[in-house]
């Protein structure tokens, strides 16, 4: 198929081509007002456009998940449907908790900030 080379050079392509489009995503979701709407479609699509999987069990070589389990949907090429939701599945519960602990620790960091900033006295 690839030589090591070609491989490499190929996801190269795909991480930059797969950056470019969550930029637009992002930009695309900025007018969302709602943070706890808006940031989990980041999230989201990071997790569908980021995380592979191997296409073969038995081969080393490494797909995006998302693409396989769509392509394996729509033209029935293969068994791959079930392990791809799988490994999206675990991505996404692993990113989703990744997220909550963020939103947490945000919620804290201000609660602590503005629990502070009300006991120190203002200096002229």
């Amino acid at each position: 198929m690839f030589n090591e080379s070609e491989y490499q050079t190929v996801w190269m392509i795909y991480l930059a081509a797969a950056g470019c489009a969550w930029l637009v995503w992002w930009q695309m979701t900025r007018w969302i007002k709602w943070w706890f709407v808006r940031e989990p479609l980041w999230v989201i699509a990071a997790v569908l456009l980021f995380v592979p999987s191997r296409v073969d069990p038995a081969e080393p070589w490494l797909a995006p998940a998302f693409f396989i389990w769509l392509l394996d949907t729509l033209f029935d090429t293969g068994d791959n449907m079930g392990r791809m939701l799988g490994n999206l599945s675990l991505a996404l519960t692993v990113a989703g908790l990744a997220y909550v602990g963020l939103v947490l620790l945000r919620a804290g960091w201000r609660h602590w900030r503005s629990r502070n900033h009300k006991s120190v006295p203002a200096s002229r």
